[in-house]
């Protein structure tokens, strides 16, 4: 039966979708007349009401990468990936801002685990943990009721093989929450978190930092790939996880 508060609450999905399939319109209006700066702003306001999502991300990167903020486009395809690390669009658009900005990241010594490990976002990998954990505990616990220990062995091993992996897998990815991108070609590393404090580079934009403490307006970050490490003002660099 259809009550009021149902009909209501389908009102408020139906004007939730049409608002955002608006906005969406709009930006991609904009972006494909050359107003990237209109664009962004658009995509940038889809966010801020709705959330993430990978196709605005991907689409915020592309306006920024059309006017050459290689930072802030790294970033926006970088919290693109975290939703879909598969999209080969959104990989190679991220490997061109990369060079353009050349802020190439540091080469891994297992590149094939690597492949493996960024293979799933950190949700599939949870829900994959999860659902195999549930599904293979279940059939142990049906088929030791039934009687049939073997199985129900190897479906309890193989719950416990799944679990390890996966966990592991999260356990290894647990630095990305820390990791940020630098997102002005000006912005100076300091010795400590002053305006007129003693300069110690000036790394560039796009490049990814391990990100520390804050002290005021100032970010503690460590450049990856190099020995530069201090204090960032906070408008010049952004985590790739939001807080």
């Amino acid at each position: 039966m259809n009550t009021p508060f149902t009909m209501a609450l389908l009102g408020l999905l139906l004007m939730a979708t049409l608002s955002f399939a608006t906005l969406f319109d709009e930006a991609n209006g904009q972006y494909k007349t050359g107003n990237f700066t209109e664009a962004a702003a658009t995509y940038e306001k889809i966010l801020n009401a709705e959330g993430p999502r990978a196709s605005v991300f991907y689409n915020l990167g592309n306006s920024y990468q059309a006017q050459k903020q290689y930072g802030f486009a790294i970033l926006a395809y970088e919290r693109a990936r975290l939703l879909t690390p598969r999209d080969p669009d959104l990989l190679a658009n991220l490997n061109l801002a990369r060079k353009a900005a050349t802020a190439f990241e540091e080469p891994v010594s297992y590149p094939t685990l690597e492949v493996v490990i960024q293979y799933l976002s950190r949700d599939e990998w949870s829900w994959l943990v999860a659902g195999s954990a549930l599904l293979f505990g279940a059939l142990a616990v049906f088929c030791g009721w039934r009687g049939t220990h073997k199985v129900a062995l190897i479906s309890a091993a193989t719950a416990s093989l799944v679990i390890a992996a996966g966990t592991a897998i999260l356990w290894a990815r647990r630095g990305e929450s820390g990791r940020g991108i630098i997102l002005s070609e000006n912005a100076t590393v300091r010795l400590s978190p002053f305006e007129k404090a003693e300069s110690l580079g000036t790394p560039g934009q796009g490049k990814s930092v391990r990100m520390g403490a804050k002290s005021g307006d100032f970010q503690y970050a460590e450049v990856l790939s190099t020995n530069l490490r201090g204090w960032l003002a906070g408008k010049d660099v952004a985590a790739i996880v939001p807080e």
